[in-house]
This record gives C-alpha cells, sequence and structure tokens, in this order.
C-alpha cells in the first residue's frame, strides 16, 4: 500500500474533520480556531512533508524551522505524519496556554551543572524535540563573569546563533529570579528563556519567560 494512504488513514482515524484541499487527501487543513488553520501537505511523503499555519488572511507561517521533527527530517527514518501533526498542535497549546514542557532528567542535569560551576554564572541554548524540552548546548567558551548578571554577546560568550535552538538558560548564582531591561532584552533572541536561581532546586529555582518577558508555566515531564 502506499505509505501516503496509510497515513491519510491514521490522520482521518483521529480527525475524522479534517479539510481536503482541493480533494485532495494528501494536503489537509485542520481547524486550529476561527481565525487560524492548519495546512500539512504530505504529498511527496516519506519526503519532507510541509506544514504551515495559515491565518483569516491567507498569510502563511512556515513550521519547519520551529517543529524539531521537520527541522531533523529525513526520508529513510520519516515520522508518522500523524506524530508530526501530534506534536505541532502540542506546540501550539503550549504557546495559547502559555506552557512549556521540560523533561525532568534533563532539567536534573541541568541544574546539577548550574549547582557544580556555583558561584559561577553560566549561559546556553535549549532544544526542544516533539514539543519538550530535552537538549541544551554550551557556548565554544563558558558564558560566566562573577562581576556581570550575565553577558550578552563577547568574546567570551559564544552562543550559536542556531535558530532551532528555541531557547536561552542563565544561571543566577545570587538567587534572584527578578528581571530587568537588560534580561528583556536577552528574551527577545529566543522563544523562551530559562532562568536556574541559586540553591538550583525543581520546585522553587527556575523561572521561565517568553520573548516578551511573559512567565511561562514550565510543566517538568518524566
Amino acid at each position: 500500500m502506499d505509505k501516503r494512504k496509510e497515513e491519510y488513514q491514521k490522520i482521518l482515524n483521529k480527525f475524522p474533520d479534517i479539510i481536503s484541499i482541493g480533494g485532495d487527501n494528501y494536503n489537509l487543513l485542520f481547524k486550529i480556531n476561527n481565525e487560524i488553520l492548519l495546512e500539512v501537505d504530505l504529498r511527496k511523503y516519506p519526503k519532507k512533508v510541509k506544514a504551515y499555519l495559515v491565518n483569516d488572511k491567507q498569510e502563511r507561517f512556515k513550521l519547519s524551522r520551529v517543529v524539531s521533527s521537520l527541522r531533523d527530517w529525513h526520508e529513510r527514518t520519516a515520522v508518522s505524519v500523524l506524530e508530526l501533526i501530534d506534536e505541532i498542535l502540542l506546540l501550539i497549546d503550549n504557546l495559547k496556554l502559555n506552557q512549556i514542557m521540560i523533561k525532568k532528567d534533563f532539567l536534573e542535569g541541568l541544574v546539577d551543572m548550574c549547582k557544580q560551576i556555583h558561584p559561577r554564572k553560566i549561559r546556553g541554548v535549549l532544544g526542544v524535540h516533539k514539543g519538550v524540552v530535552s537538549e541544551y548546548i554550551l557556548p565554544s567558551r563558558a558564558c560566566s563573569n562573577t562581576k556581570k548578571e550575565f553577558e550578552i554577546i563577547s568574546q567570551s560568550c559564544n552562543l550559536p546563533f542556531d535558530f532551532s535552538y528555541e531557547g536561552t538558560f542563565i544561571s543566577r548564582p545570587s538567587g534572584n529570579l527578578s528581571i530587568n531591561d537588560k534580561l528583556l532584552q536577552v528574551f527577545k533572541k529566543r522563544r523562551f528563556t530559562m532562568l536556574i536561581a541559586y540553591p538550583y532546586n525543581l520546585s522553587d529555582s527556575i523561572k521561565c519567560f517568553d520573548a516578551s518577558g511573559q512567565i511561562l508555566e514550565h510543566i517538568i515531564i518524566e
């Protein structure tokens, strides 16, 4: 059987209200709300699927850089289209609810690293896979300075400009989780920022913010 037929049937079983564009069962629309549709084009599957958010003005936002399965797509190991759709819908739900999901063992490792480096400060970038924060990347040279709260850009703080890494983390050895104008400038560079403060515990030493500085509820999952 054509792989696309299998994928379409799985999608139809879960989402019976999907809309076929021009009667093409491999080019589909999902209603997100009254203004936004999700378009999923699997006509070339298992080659890379195309996915867009489409507003009521027919403006399209390409999702290939913000959805991890699309960023990492390989034809030979292509994920199920249904799995991809679930990932996109999870991302949309998290954005609507001002939430971010974080893998527990990953977060424990990140917190332990901050403890080991304390009282020095450290900063890095965070990767999201299938809607869950589960990877961190440290700069080529440590973003640490005992006299400054943090550094935005300097020779000693070489963070990658690869925006497939959606988040930033910054340790706060002072224990201060409040934000200021300089931090707000940092927030604008990624979709979210995580502050991890002394004494570095999971219960009350972590705050997450979106690019505008609004608090995101962080949900720790196993």
